[in-house]
């Protein structure tokens, strides 16, 4: 301590050395709290093993813990080091150290002063601090016999962060001890709890555990009378999770089951959910199209197909999605994936076979993929460039279903239509893994105009998941589809009169046959209207009465004499001879 730090009295000294071995005593007898079990097995855990990693739910004393563990580890080893970080640093100064600072102030001993996030308790070589989270080489240079890090709110914690806290452990005797929420199901805080091998001791703090729920089941706790003063307001230690907050958050957050409700999962009970709270297509959806799949194995029927391609170089992927789309139906033919720096010739080889089928192959024009696409283009392929990193077009028609409204860019309005694909059990045939995988890893955001965007591929691989190529690619396949005009049920009621199938027609409009069905009983309807109306309507060409016994007929919606509609339909020398020549 410093001279002018008030010194110890020889009972406090006494006191502390005593319980400064034990993490449990002193958090008694020095910073004088009280404990829950839960927090008693962290200390101990911490005390005895290299790695420990806590999953809590909200309000059970996590970063309260965390604090006794700074400042029992500074005092109990002479040179020891304590680094601290959260997913933010602003987190760092105002949750950890903030109770850093309110323990050490109230301690039963006293300390020296602190700065935001910085303590010295025996001088230099013996300290305490917090360190941001932007720059992995912020934890490069640490090293001491004894070495404390702390990593507070740990699924936010980038990997980079992670992966240097690990080159701290690399000499002395170093303690780590990640803590947080589990609202991630990836990363390395997730994997602490689910590797096979994994050397962490792991802890959970489930609501049910807490000392104001414990004992307490919760079809008990869901009978309990809800006034207000009554025991739902009964809480031994109201600064943690209460009784009245988990039972009003069951009718929040609670949907049936676990995987419907992942924010009850890993708020209420400590429990990683199957999926991320922002996953963009939920893994039920996903389960039930690999149902689909077993149940109903797709046959290639030899239909017209549509080819999704994300290029890929080096360590990603080329990847193809061949797809029958028919109506609200898009069923997965086949999948072809390649990595090497040049995979031109095998989408071309792939590719070959379907050549008569193929109405599109959508291939994303950004970077490599313009080029890419053009010379598929060259090869004779129908290609359609697609950069889905453009704005989404204004259609101020479609009011708040405008895209440039709803999306940031084409690739997450390529992706949503995905996702409504899956939610309506409309894709069949997709059984890879790898894909099925990919999709249940996809992440949205929301900006601040709220339209949503996907995250990023980089962000996806920071977060150490594979680049999501083969999701892309079926995104481009399935998500991009083009939007019904006016003109296909003109389309479809002029083909349907000339004999064509409503089946064959359906696949030229990728339309169900519903839809064409109905396009054509409307177009018949008006059609009816026009030729049985008790009024005798103007011709839209000659703009003289059509009398009721006039020969008549329509044209896309039109209603004409006989031979006004032959002058529209072939030019005004209809119906003339051709005068012969003189010989």
């Amino acid at each position: 301590m410093k001279k002018n730090e008030p010194e110890m009295t020889a009972k406090q000294i006494v006191l502390a050395r005593r319980a400064i071995a034990n993490p449990v005593l002193f958090a008694r007898h020095i910073l004088g709290v009280e404990l829950w079990e839960g927090q008693v097995e962290v200390l101990e855990s911490v005390r005895k093993h290299r790695k420990t990693a806590i999953k809590a739910c909200h309000g059970a004393g996590k970063t309260f813990v965390l604090a006794v563990l700074v400042l029992w580890f500074l005092a109990r080893y002479k040179d020891a080091i304590v680094l601290t970080t959260s997913s933010t640093f602003r987190q760092v100064k105002t949750q950890l150290w903030s109770e850093v600072r309110r323990l050490a102030l109230n301690a039963k001993v006293p300390y020296p002063a602190l700065n935001k996030t910085e303590l010295k308790l025996r001088g230099d070589e013996n300290f305490a601090l917090g360190l941001s989270t932007n720059e992995a080489t912020h934890f490069q240079g640490y090293h001491g016999r004894h070495v404390l890090i702390v990593g507070d709110e740990a699924p936010g914690i980038a990997p980079e962060i992670s992966e240097a806290m690990a080159g701290v452990a690399a000499g002395g005797e170093v303690r780590i001890v990640l803590a947080g929420n589990p609202t991630t199901p990836s990363g390395p805080f997730y994997d602490a709890f689910h590797h096979e091998h994994s050397p962490w001791k792991c802890i959970t703090f489930d609501s049910f555990d807490t000392p104001n729920l414990k004992d307490i089941t919760l079809e008990e706790l869901l009978d309990y009378d809800p006034s207000e003063g009554g025991p739902l307001d009964q809480n031994r230690f109201p600064y943690l999770v209460t009784r009245r907050w988990v039972y009003e958050q069951y009718f929040e957050w609670w949907h049936g089951d676990e995987q419907s409700s992942p924010v009850w999962m890993s708020r209420v009970r400590g429990q990683f959910p199957d999926q991320a709270e922002d996953a963009l297509i939920r893994r039920r959806w996903l389960e039930r199209a690999k149902e689909r799949v077993l149940k109903n194995p797709v046959i290639d029927g030899g239909r017209p197909v549509v080819a999704g391609v994300d290029v890929g170089g080096g360590q990603a992927e080329t990847v193809v999605f061949l797809c029958d789309i028919r109506g609200n139906r898009r069923r997965v033919i086949k999948m072809g994936a390649w990595r090497a720096d040049d995979t031109r010739g095998q989408v071309v080889q792939f590719l070959a076979p379907y050549r008569n089928r193929l109405k599109s192959v959508v291939v994303d024009g950004t970077g490599i993929g313009h080029n890419f696409g053009f010379h598929l283009r060259d090869e004779g392929f129908p290609v359609e460039l697609v950069k889905v990193g453009l704005p989404c077009r204004n259609r101020p028609e479609l009011g708040e279903n405008d895209p440039s409204k709803r999306f940031v860019n084409e690739k997450a309005r390529l992706y949503q239509n995905l996702a409504d694909a899956f939610e309506h059990d409309q894709v069949e045939g997709l059984s890879d893994e790898t894909t099925l995988r990919q999709l249940a890893d996809l992440r949205y955001e929301i900006d601040s105009h709220g339209r949503m965007r996907i995250e990023s591929k980089q962000k996806a691989r920071a977060r150490r998941q594979t680049s999501p190529d083969r999701a892309e690619a079926l995104m481009l396949a399935i998500g991009h589809r083009r939007e019904p005009s006016w003109l296909d049920s003109w389309s479809a009621a002029k083909d349907r009169r000339q004999g064509r199938t409503i089946e064959a027609i359906a696949d030229e409009l990728e339309a169900s046959d519903e839809v064409v069905g109905r396009w054509i009983a409307e177009d018949a309807a008006s059609e009816a209207a026009q030729l049985h109306s008790p009024y005798e309507p103007d011709c839209a060409h000659c703009h003289q009465i059509i009398r009721i016994d006039d020969p008549k007929g329509s044209y896309m919606g039109k209603l004409y004499h006989e031979s006004c509609l032959a002058k529209v339909k072939y030019g005004p020398h209809a119906g003339i001879k051709p005068v012969p020549l003189l010989g």
